[in-house]
């Protein structure tokens, strides 16, 4: 590709060279943990699902960086998913556009570099690399793959990168978006009734950013199920070159539907009749492309947790509402789904117990247990919890007698002493506000 073209297409995707300024949307709450990076050698590496806000969120850093006073053309975001460059993604693709960057708009001095979905790119990384460790550059990049940059990154830029997780909105975003801040649990109070009826709402269509910008309910929809076949055709079927399209399709809907349910990979290897293999090659890809995400059961053995199985989650309720099979309301399991997302963010290792009695979520800090939580959502008239909900919070934790015991409700709020041990009522809404 010529350097004409190569600039034509660059300075669509940089308006900020003209004007000065970039549409960047609502805040994400990310954004301060990458402002704090700008300044880093690190690459800063955002990954995350198809349509969850990173370019936007790149976006936002870029204006950060336009508001601190850089100038504009010391700035380049390039996409690799730009249409014109599909037939030529390679090495030499990138360097031809920093080239042309360099030649023909910011000859020299600092300059921080935009990769998004660098994954379309292969061995992006040496490059990366080579042009780190020369020229005085910043580099951000975008991935919609897990294990693409992860492996990557673990080749050739081991502590040489900093790494966050995007995921769709947040309740406190989701009310962000919507206009509301909760500033205290008085706050909270005052407007409980739009918060509750829009905590609803995001139950049911989730919180990817242009779908919760979307007015009407059909536009939501058909949004979501776009989402769901790009992620199933664009970042799984073509990238792991999978043939059997209609097995992995139903094995995806099947763990969509069955979010929180426990289940293993030897009973859906016997449920769709293909081998261990298989089964384990498209769960990984499944898993890889942030569609799902898996919570192990608890144990101090590692072997033991493993074959546990896993309860698989949705990173996304509304995307997973739109393609499950299911003829009944389930709002106590999409309830159960919004706080493991909650939680994937909050901490790095969450877990689930099965011996004897069931808890929903254990949260292991370093050495310690510090929380278990279990997820109660009845009818708000429903006062009476049930024994099942409460007998595993009731028995002591050996060792780890400071775990903070949590029954998340509807909108029930109380404190229950038994055996020693506090367990904690709260409303989910609350514990997603942090309150």
């Amino acid at each position: 590709m010529n350097t004409s073209k190569i600039l034509e297409i660059l300075s669509a995707y940089n308006p900020f060279w003209i004007s000065g300024t970039i549409d960047a949307g609502i805040p994400r709450s990310l954004l301060s943990a990458c402002l704090e990076q700008v300044y880093s050698k690190e690459v800063l590496v955002l990954k995350g699902i198809r349509r969850s806000g990173k370019s936007t969120l790149l976006n936002q850093v870029i204006l950060e960086l336009l508001k601190m006073g850089i100038p504009s053309v010391a700035i380049l975001r390039i996409n690799m998913e730009e249409p014109l460059f599909a037939s030529e993604y390679s090495l030499s693709l990138l360097e031809d556009i920093y080239r042309t960057y360099r030649e023909r708009v910011y000859p020299e001095g600092k300059c921080w570099i935009f990769l998004d979905e660098i994954q379309q790119v292969a061995g992006w990384e040496s490059w990366v690399r080579g042009r780190q460790d020369t020229e005085d550059i910043k580099f951000f990049v975008t991935g919609s793959s897990a294990s693409i940059l992860s492996r990557e990154i673990g080749t050739k830029l081991t502590g040489r990168n900093v790494a966050f997780e995007v995921f769709p909105l947040s309740f406190v975003e989701y009310l962000r978006f919507h206009g509301i801040s909760v500033d205290s649990e008085l706050d909270y109070i005052s407007k409980k009734t739009i918060i509750r009826k829009l905590f609803g709402e995001f139950l049911i269509y989730g919180g990817f950013p242009e779908v919760t910008l979307k007015k009407t309910e059909n536009e939501k929809k058909i949004l979501l199920k776009s989402y769901f076949d790009d992620i199933l055709y664009r970042d799984i079927v073509s990238r792991y070159e999978i043939r059997d399209v209609a097995t992995l399709r139903n094995l995806a809907v099947s763990l969509l539907t069955q979010v929180a349910r426990p289940t293993s990979i030897s009973k859906l290897k016997k449920n769709f009749s293909i081998s261990q293999d298989k089964t384990e090659h498209y769960i990984s890809a499944i898993l890889e492309c942030y569609l799902l995400f898996q919570i192990t059961g608890f144990s101090y053995s590692l072997k033991q947790s493993i074959r546990s199985g896993f309860k698989p989650y949705a990173i996304d309720n509304g995307l997973r509402n739109r393609v499950a099979f299911s003829f009944s309301e389930d709002s106590g399991w999409q309830v159960e789904n919004v706080v493991a997302c909650f939680l994937k963010q909050q901490y790095e290792e969450v877990f689930f117990s099965k011996n004897g009695t069931e808890i929903d979520f254990i949260v292991k800090e370093g050495l310690n247990i510090s929380h278990r939580i279990q997820v109660w959502y009845d009818d708000m008239s429903v006062q009476d919890i049930p024994s099942r909900e409460l007998t595993g919070l009731k028995i002591p934790l050996e060792g780890h007698e400071n775990a903070k015991s949590i029954l998340l409700t509807n909108d029930y709020e109380d404190v229950i002493e038994s055996n020693d041990i506090t367990i904690y009522c709260k409303p989910v809404v609350k514990f997603l506000l942090s309150l």
